[in-house]
């Protein structure tokens, strides 16, 4: 029968098929993973955390720059508390241009969002920045 062997002919080859799935990835006989839905929400889920990622750091850097224009530099012979402040927030603006703000210069981990709203031009999380309590000496 000339439909039969059509049929027969239009069938994708057995090392197509798909054997088995695993956590909603299917693995061809060749071994590659196809993307499947799971895989897709996934995706969308990380970049929505990208996305406001990148919005607490826009808001981030308007603050630093709120703050720097607040500050004016002093005029005089030696270094004041808001030149040591234009210092730090310009040193935090850099950091983010090199993307390397909002990392612990002692222990290499993430400063928390809420850390950095509270002091944006910090260059240590708070385990770090608290010295360490010096026991009592008797």
């Amino acid at each position: 029968m000339p439909g039969c062997a059509r049929a027969a002919a239009s069938r994708a080859p057995p090392g197509a098929r798909h054997r088995h799935v695993q956590r909603g990835v299917a693995f061809p006989a060749s071994k590659e993973p196809i993307i499947v839905m799971a895989d897709v929400r996934s995706v969308r889920v990380h970049l929505q955390h990208y996305d406001r990622h990148l919005a607490q750091l826009e808001e981030l850097r308007r603050l630093l720059h709120d703050q720097l224009a607040a500050l004016t530099p002093a005029t005089g012979g030696r270094a004041s508390r808001a030149d040591r402040q234009v210092a730090d927030i310009e040193a935090a603006l850099d950091r983010m241009d090199r993307e390397r703000y909002g990392v612990c210069t002692d222990c290499t981990s993430f400063i928390p969002y809420e850390q950095l709203l509270r002091a944006p031009h910090r260059l240590a999380c708070d385990g770090c920045a608290v010295p360490p309590q010096r026991e009592a000496s008797a």
